[in-house]
């Protein structure tokens, strides 16, 4: 029971053109029994596109690196051959990054790199000058350009609490997202570009040469420390991006499968510091943490079947029956802890508007018809709401349409008006025949007594 209360203390919001605008929300979100250090979270089962936990989903945040997802967006938005598309390095990226400790593979001003190379540095890496290369060009030479096809990116996927004013992530006050936000960012980038996917998720990667630099001069590693073997390795995770800063906390999105379950993760602003001011990586352990939960915890279950029978309505007028007996249009399913019984959820059955004041339908009814409605809710969240729909078809009896028929009839208006007349004709008739007949007789009585006194 107190399981339950923990449970449900959390809905996942409303179905957007998905999450929030591409993840699909309809089930019960759920709290974990352990704490979650970073500020803000959403963890989304991907097969089924569903919210199962977050925690301060719209609580404004700054992204840091996380940044870069939006920015390979645009760029494979832009640029359809990334092995044959070379951008040289300008000044001005390097004049933007002046003076700001920025992470770095080691491009220089004037070199010519692959779009590939700087895909990879950029995701992996978290290369800021390779982030600025491939937005000064895609811009068209302007970097405040591809800013503006960044922003217009996001709304155009249904952020709504995010904003952007540099490709790399380094902190601006104005550069701002939300852990739902970003949320929608890495799952439509996994969804929707497959290279993305590809250089987010590789561990390992040896940059090509180029004009400043022999072939393969450098190896990187991804910097999402739960994909290397090591000390925070957890093997189900995959890529996807990392961020770091001392105004945004360690932010991680990342992706984890097992046993045929793929979620995604994102978690914004962790601790940089534990309370003995020791380096602390709190995400990591988060990440591992919450999707240990989610596996061992959930399973997609089928909650309703459209063989469930859910209540029968009386029917007026069948042939052979006199009910119908209704079930769900459509099966259910659903992620549902399995430490929580089906049972616990409240059944309500809706039928007005669909059947008579009485409570029943008259014949005929054909099977499949929309009879109701029924909604299953957990501690008053709503869970989902399907129509009920006839099991079966009832035909209408003509016999009993015959007499239901006669019986109106009888005990119509008209049929009451029908009777009174002829009950006015006739005693307008008898009254008339009566007083005809007593004039009758009263002069044949006159002309009877003349006769008799001429006699």
């Amino acid at each position: 029971m107190n399981f339950l209360k923990k449970t449900a203390v959390m809905l996942a919001a409303l179905t957007i053109f998905g999450i929030f605008s591409q993840i699909r929300t309809s089930a019960v979100t759920f709290t974990p029994n352990f704490t979650v250090e970073s500020e803000a979270a959403v963890l989304i089962n991907m097969d089924k596109d569903i919210v199962v936990y977050e925690k301060n989903p719209t609580k404004k945040m700054y992204p840091a690196s996380l940044t870069k997802i939006m920015t390979a967006i645009v760029v494979l938005d832009n640029v359809s051959d990334l092995d044959n598309t070379e951008y040289e390095a300008p000044l001005a990226v390097f004049d933007d990054l002046y003076g700001k400790d920025p992470s770095s593979v080691g491009y220089t001003r004037g070199e010519v790199i692959t779009a590939t190379d700087l895909m990879y540095s950029m995701l992996m890496a978290s290369a800021c000058e390779s982030a600025g290369i491939l937005a000064y060009n895609v811009g068209g030479g302007s970097m405040p350009n591809f800013v503006d096809m960044m922003n217009q990116k996001a709304a155009e996927i249904g952020c709504t609490g995010t904003h952007f004013v540099n490709p790399h992530g380094l902190y601006d006050d104005d550069q701002y997202t939300n852990a739902h936000d970003m949320a929608v960012i890495a799952k439509y980038a996994v969804d929707n570009y497959p290279k993305f996917v590809e250089i987010a998720t590789t561990t390992e990667y040896t940059l090509h040469g180029t004009n400043y630099h022999q072939d393969n001069w450098a190896t990187i590693h991804h910097t999402n420390a739960m994909t290397l073997k090591g000390e925070y390795y957890y093997e189900p995770v995959r890529g996807l991006k990392t961020g770091t800063l001392d105004e945004s906390g360690r932010c991680l999105a990342s992706m984890a499968t097992r046993d045929g379950n793929n979620y995604l993760l994102v978690t914004l602003g962790a601790p940089m510091y534990d309370a003995d001011g020791n380096r602390s990586y709190g995400h990591y352990s988060d990440h591992e943490k919450i999707y240990e939960w989610a596996f061992n915890t959930f399973s997609y279950e089928k909650i309703l079947s459209t063989t469930d029978e859910i209540t029968e309505v009386p029917v007026k007028l069948g042939d052979g029956s006199d009910h119908v007996i209704l079930v769900p249009s459509e099966d259910f399913y659903t992620l549902w802890p399995n430490t929580l019984d089906s049972s616990s959820l409240k059944k309500e059955i809706v039928t007005k508007n669909y059947l008579d004041t009485d409570g029943s339908i008259t014949a005929p009814v054909e099977k499949g018809q929309v009879l109701g409605k029924y909604t299953l809710s957990l501690s008053g969240e709503t869970l989902c709401t399907v129509d009920l729909v006839a099991n079966n078809g009832v035909a209408l009896s003509q016999l009993e349409y015959n007499i239901m028929k006669v019986k109106s009839f009888v005990g119509s208006f008209w049929f009451k008006m029908a009777v009174a007349a002829a009950v006015l004709l006739t005693v307008a008739y008898v009254t008339v025949y009566i007083l005809a007949t007593k004039k009758r007789r009263m002069k044949i009585k006159k002309v009877s007594q003349k006769g008799k006194r001429r006699l």
